[in-house]
């Protein structure tokens, strides 16, 4: 039931010492104030690592030449590796599965031409891979219009392409680029498709072409920059094996030596996503841990006033009991006073908190920190926190105020 006359008293004590109660709820907003902000930063970074594993599919492993670092079977160093696609079956035979895999060619500054209807020519220099039609799973593209490259694409070596969004802004303006024929280095391709890549902006520079036709007409030495194989479900440490064994064929068969880290490259990206997500629980632990001690050293300073204030009205509280107050409304008082302190100052210390990250979320986003923003479990279990806090803050003082002897608390001077 509302007490009007308790809550009355309650803000009277309260304000009663101007200074000390604002100092204290400082202490009390700061805590929170830190704890909401740092864990807000913190998802801001956590999202902007997970913007870039967004560009790329987590469970997969991506296979690659380089250069060999150390003379091997007589073999001088410096030497560039090359795959092949005499070498996709020994690779796959080192997997446990293999549920969609892309080969992939790239090149550099292509020119890529367009003629409008009225004649002119427009065209820059973007980036063209040769892909498989499981890319687009591996490479988390989205579809936008026609059609992604098919299998019979690969099969017939047609010269079709999939082109993304700055391609079509940038050579096509508002016309449907679906069906018009570009140039690629002076070959023509018809446009089939156009995608988007939300994980990164310079993926959606690139134009895609089969496989097959790329490696035809740029890649005559028959070699594969790059093969991407998915992972499925598989557990972390079952595609670490895997990528082990993977690495360690492939070293044997091209002659790299075992502790050559560049000769091979074979990235798995779900160890890579498990260690960042390791990393970023320890974060979030450290954060509530600063946080927390920082909400401990605001309760312990609003223990602190109360016990100040308990002392300072011994006589008033001797007074009520010998009047007949009973143990629990004086218990309650003083809680209450603890309760209020705690909300009120923590309340404009999350306030504040959530209005810096609105403001600094649209400044501050950038491709390795994106959306900082207040969980509302987090808010919640905060003021959780605070009531929690402030009954404990409260319940001993309260305890030594219900202690007091009517008599005793008459003769304190």
């Amino acid at each position: 039931m509302f007490d009007r006359d308790a809550w009355l008293e309650v803000a009277h004590n309260v304000l009663a010492h101007p200074l000390r109660t604002t100092l204290t709820g400082v202490s009390v907003a700061l805590g929170i104030f830190i704890l909401v902000v740092m864990q807000g930063l913190g998802y801001g970074l956590q999202h902007g690592v997970e913007g870039q594993f967004a560009d790329d599919a987590v469970n997969s492993i991506w296979v690659e030449g380089g250069r060999t670092q150390i003379a091997y079977r007589g073999n001088q160093s410096n030497r560039p590796v090359r795959l092949t696609n005499a070498d996709l079956p020994g690779i796959a035979s080192q997997a446990d599965t293999i549920p969609a895999f892309s080969r992939r060619i790239r090149l550099w500054g292509a020119e890529i031409v367009w003629e409008n209807p009225q004649g002119q020519n427009k065209g820059g220099g973007y980036r063209v891979r040769g892909v498989d039609p499981a890319h687009i799973e591996l490479e988390r593209s989205v579809l936008l219009s026609g059609r992604y490259i098919n299998e019979r694409d690969v099969l017939d070596l047609r010269k079709v392409a999939v082109v993304g969004p700055n391609i079509v802004q940038d050579l096509f303006g508002k016309t449907d680029p679906v069906g018009a024929f570009i140039r690629i280095n002076a070959v023509l391709f018809q446009v089939v498709g156009t995608f988007e890549d939300p994980g990164s902006r310079w993926e959606n520079r690139v134009a895609y072409i089969p496989f097959s036709t790329a490696q035809q007409l740029y890649r005559t030495e028959g070699w594969v920059d790059q093969i991407l194989y998915s992972t499925g479900n598989m557990e972390t440490e079952a595609t670490v094996a895997q990528s082990g064994r993977m690495l360690s064929w492939l070293k044997d068969v091209k002659a790299v030596h075992p502790d050559d880290s560049r000769g091979i490259r074979v990235d798995n990206n779900n160890e890579e996503y498990a260690m960042y997500a390791s990393i970023f629980e320890g974060i979030r632990l450290f954060i509530w841990g600063i946080g927390l001690m920082t909400l401990l050293a605001g309760a312990v300073g609003v223990a602190n006033i109360l016990a100040i204030g308990v002392k300072e009205r011994t006589k008033e509280i001797g007074v009520r009991k010998a009047l007949g107050a009973t143990n629990s409304s004086i218990v309650s008082l003083v809680v209450m006073e603890s309760t209020v302190l705690m909300l009120v100052s923590g309340s404009l210390g999350l306030m504040l908190a959530v209005g810096l990250l609105s403001v600094v979320a649209p400044m501050a986003n950038h491709e390795y920190f994106q959306n900082p923003q207040v969980d509302h479990r987090i808010a919640l279990f905060a003021l959780g926190v605070l009531v929690l806090t402030g009954l404990a803050s409260g319940l001993g003082p309260a305890l030594r105020a219900v202690a007091i002897r009517p008599v005793e608390a008459l003769r304190d001077e």
